[in-house]
């Protein structure tokens, strides 16, 4: 007495990981990139508006770090 099988053969699968860890990074990375667009700017205020600073650093250095800190802050 012989037996048959009907076993359906195996599909590829692919398996997909992204949400979680991504989201976990991606989070991160925007909170860490709008912190330091913030520091920039308030260190470039600094420079800008308070006298022991803004004799001995040039203004397109304060203006700089204004700028790049509003880009990061912006993302």
């Amino acid at each position: 007495m012989s037996t048959a099988t009907c076993e359906k053969p195996m599909e590829k699968s692919e398996l997909y990981i992204t949400s979680e860890t991504n989201t976990a990074e991606s989070s991160a990375r925007s909170l860490f990139t709008h912190q330091t667009g913030q520091a920039l700017i308030t260190l470039g205020t600094l420079f800008k508006h308070v006298p022991p600073f803004n004799e001995s650093i040039d203004k397109n250095t304060s203006n700089t770090l204004i700028s790049i800190g509003k880009k990061l802050k912006g993302k």
